[in-house]
């Protein structure tokens, strides 16, 4: 795992288009994209509003969230890479074991919740791996360019991104993107499929912030559940 650059994070992409193989011939493309739109100082969760999740097929309405969850994130990460497919795998095993380790606290923090909520729906709270993610950064000539990477987290006051390696681009275009990214002062991470196998690899993508979730929110509201009011 090879942190490639250590720029602090700079202007921000508020919007951001992902599931997209590779950045569409024109700008308008963008707008038959999924899109979320990021906020400074909230972290973007697997519950976000932004983030839909497909209604369960016919069949399959009772499939766990959680596994309709990480495979519609495989689904727009091209479902045939299979780097990818092993990230998301990898990825919700690690806050498993994250809810399973701090079970007790959380079921203490639920109370008289407990009927509502179970500490395992904590996980809902974890940040966002937004798969093949268009970033709008600024480009040579004025204005901005969607460049594109394999997983994006929006951790609130950061962002964080992910480049499998070997990379999918030619060498050239691999070079341009990482020095777009150092540019605008995005950090990115390049992992192998060795590093996502590593049980270090995710606590350290997602830091303090990120690996907070499971103490950070009061209610651990489910993807495409309706809103609750703020208390």
């Amino acid at each position: 795992m090879t942190p490639a650059a250590e720029a602090p994070s700079g202007p921000v992409p508020m919007v951001v288009a992902y599931g997209a193989g590779k950045p569409p011939a024109e700008a308008a493309g963008l707008v038959n994209l999924p899109r979320v739109r990021l906020h400074p100082g909230e972290v973007l969760r697997l519950n976000s509003e932004d983030f839909e999740l497909p209604l369960p097929v016919i069949g399959q309405e009772k499939v766990a969230t959680d596994l309709c969850l990480a495979d519609h994130l495989k689904h727009l990460s091209g479902g045939w890479n299979g780097t990818a497919v092993r990230f998301i795998d990898d990825y919700f095993a690690h806050l498993r074991r994250v809810v399973a380790d701090h079970r007790e606290e959380i079921a203490r923090r639920l109370g008289p919740l407990a009927g509502l909520f179970a500490p395992e729906d904590m996980l809902y709270s974890a940040p966002l791996p937004l798969p093949r993610a268009l970033l709008p950064l600024p480009a040579e000539g004025g204005g901005t360019e969607p460049i594109p990477v394999d997983m994006f987290f929006w951790l609130g006051g950061y962002a964080e991104a992910v480049l499998f390696a070997p990379s999918a681009l030619m060498p050239a275009a691999e070079r341009r993107r990482r020095a777009c990214l150092a540019a605008a002062g995005i950090h990115f991470t390049c992992l192998t499929a060795g590093d996502i196998g590593r049980p270090e690899t995710f606590a350290a993508l997602l830091g303090e912030t990120g690996g907070a979730f499971w103490r950070d929110e009061t209610l651990p509201v489910a993807p495409g559940a309706p809103r609750l009011p703020a208390f």
